[in-house]
């Protein structure tokens, strides 16, 4: 009976011990090499550890080529003490994103790195990978992530947003014409493949599909306007040269993101 409490009480003196001894630069460490094999790399600010095995970061910029694609800001996380004897770091998490919330899971390990993010009502203004693609506009914008090591999927959607029209080497997308966006995307290695993406917008809808390669974009817009539009001469005079049959436009979208 002696020995079963000895062991009952040795247990958690070595899960807090382990806690105490992992410094705070291994963990930073670990989160900061889980990106070391591709062309993405995780920057972190304020990592501090709690009791209980929490640990809190003020923010978690995700950043290609030295610009920043999003940031995560106060991000509090509960970590599992098992996988720190193998030098992982997976737990919990939950905190801000561009005005909004977002939660999920994550297992960091070196040079590895796999998540599952949920995120709701982010403002787009704040986004910055939104500004790098020339996009641009008010509302907000929810769905999740999922990564695994330097592969990526999301969907997303957004209602009620007011978009500018942007214009990419030579062509004009008229984003202005839509407030409602849902879509999934592929990221794997050098592609970005859009898989699906629909626009509704008041009397019109449009579709956008294609991928971008090496940071070569070949993308095509399906623009499909209601009446309103087609009666437009403002709006016949500058897309009247994509038309492909009554009532059906393809707005070809080709050149360089340099993302």
């Amino acid at each position: 009976m002696k020995k079963i409490i000895i062991v009952l009480v040795t247990i958690p003196v070595i899960f807090w011990a382990v806690w105490f001894i992992f410094p705070e630069t291994s963990i930073q460490s670990v989160v900061d090499n889980s990106l070391s094999n591709n062309k993405f790399r995780l920057e972190v600010i304020g990592l501090n550890k709690g009791l209980f095995y929490k640990l809190s970061v003020d923010n978690l910029i995700l950043k290609s080529s030295e610009e920043e694609l999003i940031t995560l800001n106060n991000i509090k996380s509960r970590i599992n003490p098992l996988y720190l004897f193998i030098f992982q770091i997976r737990g919990y998490f939950n905190g801000e994103i561009s005005g909004g919330y977002f939660s999920g899971n994550i297992n960091f390990s070196k040079e590895n790195i796999q998540s599952k993010i949920d995120f709701k009502q982010a403002n787009i203004s704040n986004i910055q990978l939104f500004k790098l693609f020339g996009i641009r506009g008010s509302g907000t914008i929810s769905g999740s992530i999922i990564i695994k090591d330097n592969s990526g999927y999301i969907e997303f959607v957004t209602k009620d947003a007011a978009f500018e029209p942007f214009s990419f080497s030579n062509f004009r997308v008229p984003l202005n014409f839509f407030q409602n966006v849902m879509g999934s995307i592929e990221i794997k290695e050098e592609m970005i493949n859009i898989i699906s993406l629909t626009l509704d917008g008041k009397d019109i809808y449009a579709r956008l599909k294609g991928i971008i390669q090496d940071n070569a974009a070949d993308l095509k817009m399906e623009l499909m306007p209601g009446k309103s539009f087609l009666e437009n001469p403002f709006f016949l005079s500058e897309f009247e040269r994509y038309r492909m049959s009554p009532g059906y436009y393809v707005i070809p979208i080709r050149g360089e993101f340099m993302i």
